[in-house]
């Protein structure tokens, strides 16, 4: 028995003709990097190895809410710092890609 390997020809078509309703996406930090935004985990350019100067308690609070009500500090002097290294208030073909599916009602999850 032949398997079909579902290809992205095969992903237009079932969205151009409505074959799918219910569409789940997974995705991480890495869908914002083309928008000069760097991930989180690379050893030396990733977002958490290059929080030192902020004093966090520990890298993820500088995205945390709680944090910020404290602190708002290090999350403003972060964004500058990124932006600095050509960080784009752009969205990328991957978040264009979800608003498509949230536009046409198909988007069922969204993880992040």
């Amino acid at each position: 028995m032949a398997t079909t390997k579902f290809s992205y020809e095969m992903l237009c078509e079932g969205l151009k003709h409505m074959q799918y309703r219910h569409i789940a996406v997974m995705s991480g930090a890495g869908i914002s990097c083309s928008a000069g935004i760097p991930d989180f985990r690379s050893p030396n350019t990733g977002i958490y190895d290059n929080l030192k100067e902020y004093n966090l308690p520990y890298p993820e609070a500088i995205f945390e809410i709680a944090w910020f009500r404290k602190n708002p500090e290090p999350y403003y002097k972060f964004c500058h710092y990124v932006r600095k290294k050509g960080a784009r208030d752009v969205a990328t073909p991957s978040h264009f890609f979800v608003k498509l599916l949230q536009d046409k009602l198909i988007l069922h999850k969204y993880f992040t």
